[in-house]
Parts: structure tokens; sequence; C-alpha cells
């Protein structure tokens, strides 16, 4: 009785511990705009990244989610998912809760569309985007000029209609299952010739579809044969037809490939990362100019030089790289388990091991999955013990033996 009490003690203990240090990564919070535009207030939905509060220098991308109510939180928890595999940029999250949808995401007025809601606001609602909003987030957060716009549906058929009307007011666009088919396909004829010109598009788009058909799915191929014969400059895209998702996971399936491709597309090639540090910075510099926004060198392409370097046994190089990582990601426990692999590579364990005890302590503040730094710290102890053991003077050796 005594010990399944004390068992029970133990687990209670135990319960409150893990409740008292766990915690969700970032931080959400509900705030409203009043809109002199649209005449009425707006409810935002806001993320911030895990890091924002930790590097106050730091600035970010900012996502603007349409339908903000019904995707918000697939979508933080997507990217967060994915931001901890280093497979997507740490983003601010902006959604945009509605109160007439249909007003809003639609470029024409549709009598026989009424009975769903009165359509044909969109113009009115990107005056909203860019004169009230995008100016209000810009204020309030730390954001770095590179802004991504994010639909699904009707609000798909608006990040398209925004790329085709006002292209300069996002660097990416992010459209799932967009009802292309809007009005007989109104938007079709200004898509022709906005995909017609001979002039730069340095932005990115999304485009997938589901398991649909009928006007959905004709005008997606539509779509798709107007991108695939664009020769635009700068212009890159992506566009999926999956049939294992239907009209209403098509956001949902769809956040997680686009934020994947599209830190993809901002990537150095494997050419540049080859050519160490200084082409790495050059390239974020050119991605900069391309795009209008302050491009950081990326933390995963940065530690790709790294390893590269690693790899051709070019130690002090390495280690070097490493280093400029661990400055510019101080928050990072990755950087310091990447610093550590310099130094043992370079056979420096005093040092390697420091790292890897750094990369630990960190991994618990950064709120990430730490048991490989745990086993290859362990692993590295007892390698270090090993190593000053083989070194140690043989009669000393006699003397711990006894």
């Amino acid at each position: 009785m005594h010990q399944k009490l004390a068992y029970v003690f133990i687990g209670l203990i135990l319960s409150i511990s893990f409740n008292a240090t766990a915690k969700v990564r970032g931080e959400a919070m509900v705030t409203t705009v009043t809109s002199k535009i649209l005449s009425e207030s707006r409810e935002l939905l806001i993320h911030l990244p895990n890091n924002y509060s930790r590097y106050k220098d730091t600035t970010y991308p900012v996502l603007y989610l349409l339908d903000g109510q019904r995707n918000f939180a697939h979508t933080v928890g997507t990217l967060d998912l994915l931001n901890q595999s280093g497979m997507a940029q740490e983003m601010i999250v902006v959604g945009i809760t509605n109160t007439e949808r249909t007003r809003d995401f639609t470029p024409t007025y549709d009598e026989s569309y009424n009975e769903w809601g009165i359509s044909g606001g969109a113009d009115h609602f990107l005056d909203f985007l860019e004169k009230e909003l995008k100016p209000y987030v810009t204020s309030n957060y730390r954001t770095n000029n590179y802004a991504i716009l994010a639909g699904h549906s009707l609000s798909a058929l608006f990040t398209v209609y925004t790329l085709h009307e006002r292209p300069d007011m996002f660097q990416a666009y992010f459209a799932f299952s967009p009802s292309l088919w809007w009005h007989e396909e109104v938007i079709f004829p200004e898509a022709k010739e906005f995909f017609k010109s001979d002039s730069d598009l340095n932005k990115y788009l999304y485009v997938n579809m589901g398991s649909e058909d009928g006007t959905m799915l004709s005008a997606y191929e539509h779509y798709s044969e107007l991108l695939n014969s664009s020769t635009r400059k700068g212009f890159t895209f992506d566009i999926e037809l999956d049939t294992s998702e239907s009209h209403n996971t098509t956001a949902l399936a769809g956040m997680s490939l686009a934020l994947q491709k599209h830190i993809n597309s901002l990537r150095p090639s494997g050419k540049v990362i080859q050519g160490g540090l200084p082409a790495v910075e050059q390239y974020y510099e050119d991605l900069s100019e391309k795009y209008g926004f302050h491009a950081k060198p990326e933390y995963k392409a940065v530690n790709h030089a790294g390893y590269a370097a690693l790899n051709k046994k070019d130690f002090e190089s390495a280690i070097s790289i490493f280093k400029k990582n661990v400055a510019s990601f101080p928050n990072k426990s990755d950087a310091y388990d990447s610093l550590a692999d310099g130094y043992e590579a370079k056979g420096d364990l005093a040092m390697a091991l420091k790292m890897r005890k750094k990369a630990l302590a960190v991994s618990y503040e950064e709120n990430v999955e730490n048991n490989a730094y745990k086993t290859r710290l362990k692993n590295l102890d007892k390698k270090s013990i090993k190593t000053r053991q083989s070194k140690a003077p043989k009669n000393l050796l006699l003397v711990v033996e006894i």
C-alpha cells in the first residue's frame, strides 16, 4: 500500500514538474484594427515566432493568412514543426478574420451568387491590406519587408487576383484550391496579358487543387497552361494536383508543401554552398536586391557550407563558419552542436565537449527535442575520458587500476 502511494506521489510530482516546464513555442495573441476603408473593425490572430522575444534585433517575414479563423491553428502548427527541422523560415503569422467573405474576396459582382453574399469588393479589400493592415503590422512588429499572402477557395481566388493586380504588395503567394471559375473565369483575360509581359516578375506562386471536378478543375487546368507557358523573368512557381485531398483539406496539406517549396526557391544551390561563406553571403545580398528585402543568410545554408568545408577536412574554415552561425543565432542549440562537430573532427575534444554541453543547455531554452544532444554529449564524454587515459603515463594507469 505504501509502495503504491509512493508511486502515485512520484507520478504526481513528475506531472507537476512537466506541466510547469512545458510550453507552447512562440506567442499568440488576438488584436483588433479599425478600418476606415472597410468602415468596420477587424480581428487579427497574431502568432510570433519561437525566437521572436529572444532575438531582439531580428526582423521576420510576415505570412498574411486569409480566412484566418479557419486556417490559423493548422498553419501555426505546421510552420513551427517545419521551423524545428529547418524546412521553413520563422515568420510572423497574421490571420485576418472574415466579416463579409464573398464581398472581400471576389473581383466582380455576380448577381447569381447573391444567395451566398454580395460580391465584387476585392479592390476595396486590397486597399485595406495595402494602406492600413500592412502599415499597421510593420509599425507594431519587427518585419523585414518580405510578405506572403495565402488563401483558400474564394480567398485563393483573391490571392491570385492580387498577384495580377498589385504584384508588388507581396513577394510570394499561396493559393489553395482557388475558385478561378468565378464569374465565368473573369480574371483570365487579364491573367493572359499579365503572364505575356516581358518585364521582370521576382515573385513566387504556389497553387494546388484536390479531388475536384467541373468548373473548379477546368479553370485550374486553364490556369496551369498559362503558368507553364509563362516566360516572365525571375518568376518561380509550383502547381500541384493532389487527388488524395478534398477541397476542404487542400489548405491543410498544401500549406506544408508551399512553405517547404517556397524556402527551397530562395535557398542557394549546392554549387554556391561549395563556394564557402563568401559565396553564400553574396548570394543573399543578391537575393535582397531581387526581392526588395533584407535577406539575412539563412542558418541552414551557412551550416551546409560549414559541413562542406568539414568534408574537405578544412577544419579551420569549418570551425570559422560554424562560429559565424553561433554569432548570428546565439539561441539556436544546433549551432553549438555543429561547432562541436568541427572541434571534434579537428581533435580538440575539450572544446567539442564544451560546445556539446552548451547545445544541451540552450535546447531547454529553445524548447526543442534534445535527446540526440544528450546522447552525443554522453558519447563524447566517454571518448574524451578514453583519450585522456590512453595518453596518461603507464605507471599512473597502474595506480588507478590498484
